[in-house]
């Protein structure tokens, strides 16, 4: 049945197919022609009065359950939709979509946030902006807009492709950090001027504010949902920078490491300051039975390092945050450069 190379996993074709079953009729588009074009060799559709337009035959409806049950199992969980009034994702985008064309702005943006875009469109966000919907819109390029936090001492410049570099020393003479936004970074070519000799990542914005930093070291604050994004930046350092992660000691922060190592396609050591373990009796706290997020059970075998191996052993967790107050973690880090 339908044996023809159709990617059911398209959300254009669920669409239509789903279209089809709620209202019997469809429209034939470039997104949706290879299941409109073999229904119409199947001879499941027949062509209406309209341009384009195929209603389904006897024929099609006998099958289109069948078809469904085969090709897309869980249709039937969303049969409430398609009984009642809510419209499909396509069926919104092209009602909007022309109503926005009427009054379209002529300098549209070649940027645009994603999340705005597909609520003033979609009427809601999703995951990805479906591919056979975003090719009818004027070419541009689709931002999440988030953010690199950035501080160091060293007079480190960012090449862009067009326009003027950007003089991250200049930044930091003004302002605690240099925060470049996701559709900036995007412009970037390579890094020139006095490169880092460390480039250590941060998991606590506050530690990565707070704490004074030895010359030629790199920090970078790295929010949870930032991590491909400080990846690819971590990408323009040459090899030889060495890339140390400051965390929380849980079992969150040992992943983030790990995430943030393969995202960065570079090797990186965890930064775990020796005096550490003097926090263990006043600042350690429990773990929580739960799969994920901060303070989340350890998972996973037993590490050797010391202070992992008690912290894993006797469920509880450190936070890295009380460091930002000890004279010694500036030693610790400045030690990191020899």
């Amino acid at each position: 049945m339908l044996d023809a190379q159709i990617d059911w996993q398209s959300l254009a074709i669920q669409e239509a197919v789903l279209a089809l079953y709620k209202y019997q009729q469809i429209r034939r588009s470039q997104a949706n022609a290879a299941l409109v074009d073999e229904l119409i060799t199947s001879n499941w559709l027949l062509p209406t009065e309209e341009e384009d337009h195929f209603a389904l035959s006897a024929r099609g409806k006998a099958g289109l359950a069948e078809l469904l049950d085969l090709r897309l199992p869980e249709w039937r969980e969303w049969l409430e939709l398609l009984e009642g009034d809510a419209p499909l994702v396509s069926e919104v985008f092209e009602q909007r979509w022309q109503f926005a064309r009427r009054e379209l702005r002529s300098d549209l943006p070649r940027v645009m946030n994603k999340a705005s875009l597909q609520k003033a469109l979609l009427g809601r966000e999703m995951e990805t902006f479906p591919e056979h919907l975003i090719k009818q819109l004027p070419k541009m390029q689709l931002s999440e807009d988030r953010c690199l936090h950035l501080r160091g001492n060293m007079d480190l410049k960012l090449v862009k492709r067009h326009g003027s570099n950007i003089e991250l020393k200049k930044i930091w003479r003004q302002l605690s950090e240099a925060v470049l936004p996701e559709r900036d970074f995007y412009q970037l070519k390579e890094l020139d001027g006095e490169l880092p000799y460390l480039v250590m990542t941060f998991e606590d914005r506050g530690v990565f504010l707070d704490i004074d930093l030895p010359e030629n070291l790199l920090a970078v604050w790295v929010a949870p949902e930032h991590l491909e994004l400080a990846g690819e930046f971590l990408r323009f350092l040459p090899q030889f920078v060495p890339h140390v992660h400051f965390g929380d000691l849980d079992h969150q922060g040992l992943v983030f490491a790990e995430r943030l190592g393969m995202m960065s396609q570079r090797p990186v050591r965890r930064f775990i300051p020796g005096f550490w373990k003097d926090y263990l009796e006043l600042f350690a706290l429990p773990v929580e039975q739960k799969t994920e997020g901060k303070g989340a059970s350890w998972r996973g075998p037993v590490l050797s390092i010391e202070l992992l191996k008690e912290l894993m052993t006797s469920q509880r967790w450190l936070e890295q945050a009380p460091l930002a107050l000890d004279a010694r973690l500036h030693d610790e880090m400045r030690k990191l450069m020899d």
